[in-house]
């Protein structure tokens, strides 16, 4: 566990401080999800906290961490000052936490995997999103895709994919831990702020972003294959079972340029956090 704390330590872009202030999100920067599929699992909090710096901590609910692998279409990713025809179209899959610092909820990236490779330069010469660069094959007919991801540098997290939208419905697995699909969103979605690393005088980078409300459908993955979450490279077999799968066929989102949050004082407590509406 050691030797994966280290390896997302390493893939933080530079030491943040002086030398690179300027450099982390310095523009806002706007895009278009397309078919985007949240795979949600469930591990526990002792393991997930082994994968995150100390001023991270897991968000908690009924007694499980959750990570989501984040695959999408980003469509004209660019500035957000420049208009659509300036922007890139991609592949993408992100591995976000759901995490706290101090007493905000929100994101924890612990790898990125995309088809571009421009983006993948920019994106770790500018973000706390560790990139990688892989092969990606997406197929969309009417009621399936079928998505398959294999890593450019032969790390074990191959994904294979096969996706029902057709049988999307508002009833979650039976084997989830959360009791309806509102609840799952709030606990899974409900998430404004991705945190990075912290600085010298204790100030956390952070990105906050802006976006459409998520209407997800939950959809049934007939393959499964997520190889990261069982493979070592982010979590050993057994660490991880999927939860549930979530599907929005489209989403603006707006990425701001990047901030500061407080570590808070209690940084090391695991707590849990209830997704019940207030009566």
């Amino acid at each position: 566990m050691e030797n994966v704390r280290a390896e997302i330590t390493r893939s933080i872009p530079g030491n943040v401080g002086a030398n690179n202030a300027l450099l982390i999100h310095p523009l806002p920067m706007r895009t278009v999800f397309r078919d985007c599929f949240l795979a949600n699992f469930a591990v526990s909090p002792e393991a997930l906290a082994t994968r995150l710096p100390p001023h991270i901590q897991p968000d908690v609910h009924h007694g499980r961490a959750f990570v989501s692998v984040v695959i999408a279409r980003l469509e004209k990713m660019r500035p957000a000052f420049l208009p659509r025809m300036f922007g890139v179209t991609y592949m993408q899959v992100v591995y976000r936490a759901v995490v706290r610092c101090g007493e905000e909820r929100g994101v924890s990236f612990l790898r990125s995997d995309a088809d571009n490779s421009l983006m993948v330069l920019g994106g770790n010469a500018l973000t706390f999103f560790r990139f990688h660069r892989a092969n990606i094959s997406w197929q969309k007919d009417s009621g399936a895709i079928r998505f398959s991801l294999t890593p450019g540098n032969g790390d074990a997290a191959r994904i294979d994919a096969d996706f029902d939208i057709a049988g999307g419905t508002e009833t979650l697995p039976k084997s989830s831990c959360f009791t309806s699909l509102n609840e799952a969103q709030r606990a899974l979605t409900e998430l404004y702020v991705a945190f990075g690393p912290q600085e010298c005088n204790s100030k956390v980078n952070a990105v906050r972003i802006q976006r459409d409300t998520w209407q997800s459908r939950v959809v049934e993955d007939r393959l499964g294959t997520y190889e990261a979450m069982r493979s070592g490279v982010l979590f050993n077999a057994g660490e991880a079972e999927l939860d549930s799968v979530l599907y929005v066929e489209s989403l603006n989102y707006h990425w701001y340029r990047r901030c500061f949050v407080e570590a808070g004082a209690n940084a090391s407590v695991v707590r849990e956090t209830s997704t019940e509406r207030p009566s």
